[in-house]
């Protein structure tokens, strides 16, 4: 998830700079840009971002005492404070900013903040229950287990995206360009490779807290995603619609995904390159209710049959 972030920057030259270099992370989610800090004080309680890079001085009202005023708003605000002088430091932890950057700003002083941010973020708790399923679950919903057991929560969407995107072509080599043109469309190139560099290096960051180890290998404009196999529902899916003997041994798990599967693939998020992937799964699941009737028929069930076949007519039904 991005960061909801504002700017104050008394300087409009300056202020376009930082709207401009803010702009090129999709780590953040730019809802308000001020050059009157009065004016930002206004909108804040309707704004209420997660971040703000204040500037330190500004006449009327500074960067300090702005974000006192902040804070008694917004305790749990994330500030970073922009200056050209190094002697306000002191005074701006004093107010608990969670970084001080030095005029002029550049990238390596953005990636810095960003991974302070994500250190300061809290992983999402989910029930225990949830706990013993596979680690990764992408059928009708997207959900990462890490390694606390504890759903992984993305530091962005993209990053999100792009593990999505690097699972279901795990170990296959992927051309940087169209990588970019699938998640960045329209991006100019310079732009494009700086998103896909900044996912990357984002992506790598959730990996570490992952229960198995994954690796992007990087080619001639190229990438793949390696890791261990049978992580996944999408895999389970896989084995059960492929192999009659696997529905035999498993088959309380097989009608539980069978009956239990609500389209698209990754749910809500269901991304515009995952057509196919839908597709393949549809067919998986088809093939899947074919071997269950077929199973139950031989088990002489004629209850577990009949709930099969009215779970494929009406999978047929909505494809209409």
């Amino acid at each position: 998830m991005a960061y909801a972030t504002m700017i104050v920057e008394d300087e409009q030259r300056i202020l376009a700079y930082m709207t401009n270099q803010l702009a090129a992370y999709p780590e953040f989610e730019l809802m308000g840009c001020f050059d009157v800090p009065e004016e930002a004080l206004a909108a804040f309680p309707a704004l209420l971002p997660d971040v703000a890079f204040l500037d330190i001085q500004m006449p009327r009202l500074t960067g300090l005492a702005l974000a006192e005023k902040l804070l008694r708003i917004k305790p749990d605000l994330k500030i970073i404070f922009l200056t050209a002088y190094e002697q306000y430091a002191l005074d701006a932890f004093k107010v608990e900013a969670i970084d001080y950057i030095l005029k002029p700003v550049g990238s390596g002083d953005i990636e810095r903040v960003l991974r302070r941010l994500d250190k300061l973020r809290p992983a999402a708790a989910v029930p225990d229950a949830a706990r013993a399923g596979p680690m990764i679950r992408c059928l009708g919903t997207f959900e990462v287990m890490g390694r606390d057991g504890r759903l992984v929560r993305w530091p962005t969407k993209k990053a999100e995206e792009l593990f999505a995107y690097f699972w279901v072509n795990k170990d296959r080599q992927i051309d940087k360009w169209a990588l970019i043109d699938l998640l960045w469309p329209g991006s100019p190139e310079k732009k494009g490779d700086r998103n896909l560099y900044t996912g990357i290096y984002r992506l790598k960051q959730v990996l570490q807290h992952l229960p198995v180890a994954f690796s992007i290998e990087r080619g001639n404009f190229s990438y793949r995603f390696l890791g261990p196999d049978g992580l996944s529902d999408l895999e389970e899916l896989r084995e059960l619609a492929n192999h009659r003997e696997a529905v035999e041994r498993r088959t309380e798990r097989a009608m539980e995904l069978f009956l239990g599967y609500r389209q698209p693939l990754f749910g809500s998020r269901s991304y515009s390159w995952s057509a196919s992937a839908d597709a393949a799964v549809d067919e998986m699941m088809n093939r899947l209710g074919e071997r269950l009737a077929e199973w139950w028929r031989g088990q002489g069930d004629a209850v577990q049959e009949r709930a099969v076949l009215n779970a494929i007519e009406a999978r047929l039904r909505e494809a209409e």
